[in-house]
């Protein structure tokens, strides 16, 4: 039995010491192309791990269990189109037709590590949608790579203090 707590010690110790562990990932929000929450959870696993960041694993958290200590939460919000979508004759988003129309998204993705708050990542960008925008992509690696490194999550974890910033409503 006390192998069990030193080794859980350990872990949570490597993790506040800067590098590593398992990071569970949530998705919400409205993402063009992605009809449900375990399709999105699934494609930013993937595309984290692009970001290659040193000694950090990415799953994707299940449906419906109670969020873990170590995870990675991201939301997304379709910004206003100023594309003139009010006046628009064309029925919106007919089934996965967009119409290769670009759409300003702001992107969050929070860290927490066992169990508190941590960081903040924040970017705009300009997606058409779906799993295979190359726009959407390089949005998320960026975004993965700025939480991951050291003036991201080590600079928060280091200073004992989570970034201030506010969730998106």
């Amino acid at each position: 039995m006390a192998q069990v707590g030193l080794g859980s010690a350990r872990s949570v110790c490597a993790a506040y010491a800067g590098g590593g562990g398992r990071l569970e990932v949530e998705g919400s929000g409205a993402v063009p192309g992605f009809h449900r929450s375990e399709q999105l959870r699934g494609y930013l696993t993937s595309h984290m791990a692009e970001a290659q960041p040193v000694d950090w694993r990415f799953e994707p958290a299940a449906t419906g269990d109670a969020p873990t200590p170590d995870r990675v939460k991201w939301h997304f919000k379709l910004d206003p189109y100023a594309g003139g979508e009010v006046r628009t004759v064309v029925p919106p988003y007919t089934d996965d037709e967009t119409f290769a129309v670009h759409r300003p998204i702001t992107i969050e993705a929070r860290l927490y590590l066992n169990g508190k708050y941590r960081t903040l990542g924040k970017k705009k960008a300009n997606i058409e949608g779906a799993p295979d925008d190359p726009n959407l992509v390089a949005a998320v690696v960026s975004l993965t790579q700025q939480l991951m490194s050291r003036s991201g999550a080590h600079r928060s974890i280091n200073n004992g203090r989570p970034d201030q910033g506010q969730p998106l409503r």
